[in-house]
């Protein structure tokens, strides 16, 4: 009766210990992945932050402009050709 208490206080323990590595490893595993997502998103942020730099630089006034004069032929239009009408 006493060997069999003893084996079972053996499984237990071994269980036990079993139950901790296989819960430390998957914790640490977990982590990795967590640190990984981090990294992603740190990446994703810096990206966007550039593309919002670079969208801000194509939708410049000046940008703007300039292709309408080069590839539109368009001008600015004088004074003397405008003309101003009303509503009734």
């Amino acid at each position: 009766m006493k060997a069999l208490l003893w084996f079972m206080v053996y499984i237990l323990t071994v269980s036990s210990a079993s139950a901790v590595a296989y819960s430390k490893h998957l914790q640490r595993r977990h982590f990795f992945e967590l640190q990984q997502l981090q990294e992603r998103g740190a990446a994703l942020e810096t990206e966007w932050e550039r593309l919002l730099l670079e969208e801000s630089t194509w939708a410049g006034q000046g940008r703007i402009e300039k292709v309408a004069r080069e590839r539109l032929s368009m001008h600015i239009i004088r004074r003397d050709d405008m003309r101003v009408m009303e509503l009734p």
